[in-house]
C-alpha cells in the first residue's frame, strides 16, 4: 500500500447506544483515514497499537462529539485519556499530510523533539451530514497530571485573540497573561533550545507558521487549587544557580550522545523537586537529571521539568518566586502561509507592527520563537542571587 493512500470504511453506532436514540437517528458515518500507512509508522514508533487506537477514538461518545464539532479551538479528549483529538480545516489536513514523511524522518532521528506526536488524520460523515476533519495527538496533559496554569504561546501578544478556550476544565491562557521566566539545569536549558531550533527548521522548510508552545506549570506538591492562592518560595529555597550542581559534569557525556538515542524528561515525582536544604535538593537534582539522559521509559523530552519560575507581578512590578515542574511541546502545526494568512498578516500589520504580529512568514515566525523560548529559558549566568 502507497505512503499516502486514503482507506474509506462505513461505522456505526453500537447496538447499546443505538436503542437509546430518538427514532430517524443518523447511526451510520462514512470515516476515512488518511495516509495510515504513514501513520501507522509514528504509531509504532511510540509503541501505539494501532487496534487500541481506534477503539479510543471510534466510540459512540467520541464520534458524536466529532461529527457535531466546529473547526478551530475545538479539542476533544479521548475517552481513555491518551489522545487529544482537535477539529481541523481541510486546508489544515493538507498540509499535515505534506509534511507526514519529513515529519515522520524528523521525530525518528530526533527523537527528544518537543512536537507533540500526530497519530492519525481523519474525516467523518453522518450519513446525508458534513464532512469533518480531525488529528488524533498526543495527550501531553494526561488526566493523572494536574497543572496549576497552562498557558498557549506564540512568543507575540499583538493581535492575538483574548477569547479563552478549555482543555479539561483547565483555561488555556495566551501570550498576554504570561508573566514567569524558568530556570532548569544548564544541561536541559541547552537541549530545549537547541531541540526548538531543529523543530522549527523542519517548520519553516514546510511554510509553517502559527505553532505555539503549549506551558503547563505544575506547583512543587499541588493537587488541586489555584497557582495564585499558593505561596512562593522566596528565599526559602537556594537561588537558581543551585542547579549547577556536579550532575551536570557527569551528565556531560551522556548529553552529547545523539539525538537519535531514546531521551526522556525526568520521571521524578513533583515532590521530589525541591528540599528543605541545599544539600539533599542536590542530590535530588542529579538523581532526576541522571533520569533525563539515561531513563528507558516513554515519557517524552518536555514532561516533568523541575524548574524554578520567576513571576514579576504587573500591578507592583515585584517578584515571586516557585519551584514548579513544568510540561512542554510544540502544538498546532498545522498551518501554512497561504493566501488567507497573507491577508490576515496585511490587515492585523496596519494596527501594528508588522514583525510583531502572531501572523508572519514562516522564516520570520521560527527567528521569533526560537528567541522567545530563549528568553523564558534564562540562562544561570543572569545574576539574581542578590534576591538571596
Amino acid at each position: 500500500m502507497e505512503l499516502r493512500a486514503t482507506v474509506e470504511n462505513r461505522i456505526r453506532y453500537s447496538t447499546k447506544h443505538i436503542k437509546h436514540l430518538p427514532p430517524g437517528s443518523i447511526t451510520e458515518f462514512d470515516w476515512k483515514d488518511y495516509c495510515p500507512v504513514g501513520f501507522g509508522l509514528i504509531q509504532e514508533l511510540e509503541g501505539i497499537d494501532h487496534d487500541d487506537y481506534l477503539l479510543s477514538i471510534c466510540t459512540d461518545e467520541t464520534l458524536k462529539k466529532i461529527s457535531s464539532g466546529k473547526i478551530g479551538n475545538v479539542f476533544h479528549i479521548s475517552n481513555d485519556n491518551r489522545f487529544l483529538i482537535k477539529i481541523l480545516r481541510k486546508s489544515e489536513i493538507k498540509v499535515t499530510l505534506e509534511m507526514l514523511p519529513r515529519y515522520y524522518r524528523h521525530i525518528n532521528y530526533h527523537r527528544s523533539s518537543l512536537f507533540t506526536r500526530i497519530f492519525g488524520a481523519h474525516s467523518v460523515k453522518p450519513l446525508g451530514g458534513v464532512k469533518t476533519y480531525f488529528a488524533v495527538m498526543s495527550n501531553m496533559l494526561h488526566s493523572t497530571i494536574f497543572v496549576n496554569k497552562l498557558y498557549d504561546l506564540k512568543g507575540s501578544p499583538k493581535g492575538r485573540s483574548n477569547k479563552k478556550i478549555e482543555v479539561r476544565n483547565t483555561t488555556v491562557l495566551k501570550d498576554i497573561d504570561f508573566d514567569f521566566c524558568f530556570y532548569v539545569d544548564p544541561l536541559a536549558r541547552q537541549r530545549i533550545i537547541k531541540q526548538t531550533k531543529l523543530d522549527c527548521e523542519l517548520l519553516e522548510e514546510e511554510g509553517i507558521m502559527d505553532y505555539s508552545l503549549l506551558v503547563g506549570l505544575q506547583s512543587k506538591g499541588s493537587c488541586q487549587g489555584s497557582f495564585d492562592g499558593l505561596n512562593p518560595v522566596y528565599g526559602s529555597f537556594a537561588p537558581p544557580s543551585s542547579f549547577k550542581s556536579n550532575s551536570t559534569k557527569s551528565m556531560k557525556t551522556a548529553s552529547s550522545s545523539p539525538d537519535r538515542s531514546s531521551v526522556a524528561m525526568y520521571s521524578c515525582s513533583p515532590d521530589r523537586v525541591t528540599s528543605n536544604s541545599a544539600s539533599s535538593e542536590t542530590n535530588i537534582l542529579a538523581t532526576t537529571l541522571s533520569d533525563l539522559f539515561h531513563n528507558s521509559s516513554n515519557i517524552n523530552f518536555g514532561m516533568k521539568i523541575p524548574a524554578r519560575a520567576r513571576r514579576v507581578t504587573r500591578e507592583t512590578g515585584e517578584e515571586e518566586w516557585y519551584n514548579v515542574v513544568l510540561y512542554i511541546g510544540i502544538v498546532d502545526t498545522f498551518q501554512d502561509y497561504g493566501m488567507k494568512k497573507r491577508i490576515e498578516h496585511c490587515y492585523k500589520s496596519i494596527q501594528y507592527n508588522s514583525n510583531s504580529i502572531s501572523t508572519v512568514h514562516p522564516k520570520i515566525y521560527s527567528s521569533r520563537f526560537q528567541d522567545f523560548v530563549s528568553n523564558i529559558f534564562l540562562p544561570h549566568d543572569d545574576d539574581l542571587s542578590s534576591k538571596y
